[in-house]
């Protein structure tokens, strides 16, 4: 996974550093023996259009600030968004917690209840087609 970071020192806190993939590229050789591939994502899971998947909970925490990002609506009914409002970053795929926000118990069950309803409808397609 290719994930191009960099910084100008005038938006953020670090000092200037352009993106440079073959610099990337260089370490992930050096450190992993192998070559990043910025366009697998994409081809492998089809790329930007996203309506063409299905049976994804996207769950988005209020405190996550990576929630800026995230999808904040259903797509369909097999692309579904969960917000979390008092939910951190994978809050919600961690173990429970005696002081986690109902938020992340409510959003916990919610993701379960969709898994489940996939589940059950690919075994009613699959006993169909025997």
């Amino acid at each position: 996974m290719v994930m191009p970071m960099c910084s100008d020192g005038i938006n953020d806190m670090f000092e200037p550093q352009k993106w440079d993939f073959h610099a990337y590229s260089e370490e992930c050789f050096k450190t992993w023996g192998v070559r990043p591939r910025p366009s697998w994502i994409p081809t492998f899971y089809g790329g930007k259009n996203i309506s063409a998947h299905s049976n994804i909970v996207f769950s988005n925490g209020g405190l996550d600030p990576w929630s800026g990002g995230g999808v904040t609506k259903n797509i369909t009914d097999t692309l579904v968004a969960i917000m979390i409002p008092e939910g951190a970053h994978h809050l919600d795929l961690r173990s429970n917690n005696p002081f986690d926000p109902i938020s992340v118990l409510q959003a916990r069950l919610l993701e379960v209840h969709y898994m489940k309803l996939w589940i059950q409808k690919h075994k009613r397609v699959k006993k169909c087609l025997k």
